[in-house]
């Protein structure tokens, strides 16, 4: 084992060893809901539902049967008002244009008299909206948490066309054949979708079911900051200003779990669970989460396993905070970074757990920026270990450097080869916090720069005598 600024005091292990029956037998974590972190998951989230079940007699609007195009501006749909997708009622794919809310009364699109199924089996899309803002698509409900399926499709839930200022949560999407939830406006020659004239802000993803898709589960923003090339030329994709995409659970996808292009300012990416990814083993689009060019923002508190690439790409803005994240059982590198396109300041890995990366724990490549940070970190069993040859050696699949010229500030990280002498609880059930008398406990360097409140359960950070290595205190 490998330690940096290992300390040993006996007098807190003894502390922790007390300690310990009363903090593990009162408080058994559960992974079916992730916590957040010290900021709220959404404006409109879990503790605002109806109680009861929507009843379609209480819509405004409820879309009736063989209908597929849903025209605000055409059906006179205000802001407020309660568009009902009937449980009665065998939707086959649907088109929402111009529906047009305001900030403090969003047009909600809702499930009623029970679960409503949208189907696009064989189609384009599932659902889709064109023009779209201050729009609401919801399944939720007191009694169901995904009171709304939509199924089927190349794309299950498209919000394009020029659409801003939405949120879409406690949707189940499934058996899609390639992205479960799409947000961007690809540029074309029509100068409206380019970078300047449309910005896509204010989008919220959350609390929704994404699983067995062809292609991503989530693909939000454009993946090619630097332009796509059109009839008309070089065309940039539009920016994403405050993008959340948080709590919600990614299962079984072709390609990445969560993919997030573009998304410039104010991105939070938190607390969703994300398992068994890049399944169609497409190399460079098999990963847990990859956070794209022209992307900064804080990355925290998700569980990422059981996929057949990296658990994680970074290649953003060089502003990328990534913190308290759990990666377990990668099929390649548990974290890869690379800056592309706009360099920043650099990339900080704080309090991470990489638990048998398939390769490296982290390999960076990051070269341009000023300084990268890597700090409080848990690598565990990485399979490059003994692989690596002269002039390399086994610590580099630890954290892999591209070059001498990739600078790196690395502090009170723990490096082990074997999971027991790390002292998790009981990783098989969930639990990945660390046991009374673990090297994780108080070891770690201070975090407080970075306003860090709670760790992966969210449970208080310096809860003993210091901060603990990894995603979760003791």
């Amino acid at each position: 084992m490998k330690f940096s600024n290992y300390l040993t005091v006996a007098i807190r292990l003894c502390f922790l060893i007390a300690a310990s029956f009363f903090l593990y037998e009162c408080s058994e974590p559960t992974l079916t809901r992730m916590p957040v972190d010290d900021v709220p998951p959404s404006d409109v989230d879990d503790n605002d539902l109806d109680n009861t079940v929507l009843s379609c007699a209480d819509c405004d609007y409820v879309v009736p049967p063989k209908q597929h195009v849903i025209d605000g501006k055409a059906l006179n749909i205000q802001p407020g008002d309660v568009i009902g997708l009937s449980a009665n009622v065998e939707y086959g794919n649907l088109v929402f244009r111009n529906i047009v809310g305001t900030p403090d009364r969003p047009v909600i699109i809702k499930n009623c008299d029970g679960t409503a199924i949208v189907d696009g089996t064989g189609l384009a899309f599932a659902l889709k909206t064109q023009y779209s803002r201050h729009f609401r698509i919801t399944g939720g409900n007191k009694d169901n948490d995904y009171g709304l399926v939509v199924k089927g499709g190349r794309i299950g839930i498209a919000l394009g066309d020029l659409s801003t200022d939405l949120e879409v949560d406690h949707c189940e999407v499934k058996d899609i054949g390639f992205a479960g939830i799409m947000a961007k406006t690809d540029p074309d020659c029509d100068d409206a979708t380019i970078r300047g004239n449309f910005l896509m802000k204010n989008v919220n993803l959350h609390h929704n079911y994404v699983h067995d898709t062809g292609g991503e589960g989530f693909y939000v923003g454009n993946s090619f900051w630097d332009g796509m090339q059109r009839d008309c030329g070089l065309r940039l994709p539009h920016e994403i200003h405050n993008l959340r995409i948080n709590d919600n659970i990614i299962r079984n996808t072709g390609w990445d779990g969560i993919q997030v292009g573009c998304a410039t300012k104010g991105t939070r990416i938190y607390a969703n669970i994300i398992e068994n990814y890049g399944l169609a083993e497409v190399r460079h689009q098999n990963s847990g989460m990859q956070i794209g060019g022209g992307t900064g923002g804080l990355c925290y508190g998700n569980l990422i396993r059981n996929g057949t690439g990296n658990g994680m790409i970074v290649m953003g803005l060089a502003d990328n905070i990534v913190y308290n994240n759990i990666i377990v059982d990668a099929g390649d590198i548990g974290i890869f970074c690379d800056e592309r396109y706009s360099p920043g300041p650099g990339f900080q890995f704080i309090n991470n757990t990489i638990i048998n990366p398939a390769t490296d724990g982290i390999r960076i490549y990051a070269e341009k920026v000023p300084m990268n940070i890597i700090r409080n970190n848990v690598i565990v069993n990485p399979g490059n270990y003994n692989v690596y040859k002269y002039p390399r050696s086994g610590d580099d699949a630890f954290v892999y450097k591209l070059s001498k010229d990739v600078r790196i500030e690395m502090s009170n990280n723990l490096f082990a080869h074997d999971l027991e002498s790390v002292g998790l609880a009981d990783i098989k059930h969930g639990n990945f916090r660390p046991v009374a008398g673990s090297p994780l406990v108080d070891r770690g360097a201070d975090i407080s720069e970075y306003d860090i409140k709670y760790d992966f359960y969210k449970m208080p950070r310096s809860k003993g005598f210091g901060v603990d290595i990894g995603a979760a205190e003791f």
